[in-house]
């Protein structure tokens, strides 16, 4: 072992020089990080508005919690409107036509207008040369207690056709 030593001591030097230096370099680096790392933790809890990072930590949690609340109403609310918004009318469909022969120019009309249940009212406007008459006549889901003319279920087809439910994917 002895003659080992003797006959690679320089070759052994060198190794744990060569060691040392990357150990040294590697300690360098380290040092350099830790001194970010301390800057950054000095920037943090050296705000004038803080005591300390318990407290930063302790106000951040206390927004937290508050938009938490927040968000439940919001929620809520927004279930609500969802289903307010259910009875509104969101179908619309008109026909024009003509009610008699001698008069022209398509001023009769049927209106419908139906919430998303297809519940509502359909509007039939019927013009003539001596005057204009107006009927309304009530829809519960897509039917109605009173006889509907052409028109009038033409109307409410063309409500149900146009209207695109957009649910919000959650």
């Amino acid at each position: 072992m002895k003659s080992f030593i003797t006959t690679y001591a320089t070759e052994i030097i060198i190794f744990f020089l060569v060691l040392n230096m990357v150990l040294f370099i590697a300690l360098l680096i380290e040092l350099a990080k830790n001194k970010n790392l301390k800057r950054r933790f000095l920037d943090l809890t050296s705000n004038q508005d803080f005591k300390s990072l318990e407290q930063i930590i302790k106000q951040t949690n206390e927004k937290v919690e508050y938009f938490e609340e927040v968000l439940k109403a919001l929620t809520k609310s927004h279930r609500i409107l969802s289903e307010n918004a259910k009875l509104c009318i969101k179908k619309v469909g008109i026909v024009r036509y003509d009610a008699f022969e001698n008069v022209g120019s398509k001023l009769s009309f049927a209106l419908a207008l139906l919430d998303e249940f297809d519940t509502g009212v359909v509007i039939n406007s019927i013009y003539s040369r001596e005057g204009c008459s107006v009927y309304a006549k009530p829809i519960e889901n897509g039917l109605s207690k009173y006889p509907l003319s052409a028109e009038e279920m033409q109307a409410i087809d063309i409500a149900r056709k146009n209207y695109i439910s957009k649910e919000i994917k959650e």
